[in-house]
């Protein structure tokens, strides 16, 4: 009897480093964004709210900047400014270009999410996630 399914390799994959200090220093507003991430994810929040703001000012159209802006100014406990970036979040999706994407559904809702977080102490999206398309 053959079998129905092959058993799978796994091999062990080397992740690329998301230390800021390799990242070298950047000249685009997408390489400040990933060194503005990996700052973030070190918990190095100043740091990564000055590169995220220097990728916004190099490109201010940048969704995903704005919401790992959001994200930084949130740990930073400074709400009023992090829901001022996810608005911005949610501004820059309903202009896109781009138009209807699962990635910028996801960001609209993740933004709500955190701004609802920040202002009533829970995410309260029950109302878009079961909203049934007519």
């Amino acid at each position: 009897m053959a079998k129905l399914f092959a058993k799978k390799e796994i091999f062990k994959v080397r992740l690329s480093s998301i230390d800021p200090a390799d990242l070298g220093e950047p000249a685009t507003a997408n390489e400040f964004l990933r060194r503005g991430m990996a700052y973030y994810a070190r918990g190095i929040f100043n740091t990564a709210e000055a590169d995220l703001r220097a990728s916004i000012a190099l490109d201010s159209a940048q969704i995903d900047a704005y919401y790992c802006l959001g994200m930084v100014l949130k740990a930073l406990d400074r709400k009023q400014e992090a829901t001022e970036a996810f608005n911005r979040v949610l501004l820059l999706i309903s202009t896109s270009e781009v138009g209807k994407s699962t990635k910028n559904d996801m960001l609209s809702r993740l933004a709500l999410g955190h701004m609802n977080m920040i202002n009533q102490g829970d995410w309260n999206l029950e109302k878009i996630i079961w909203q049934r398309s007519t």
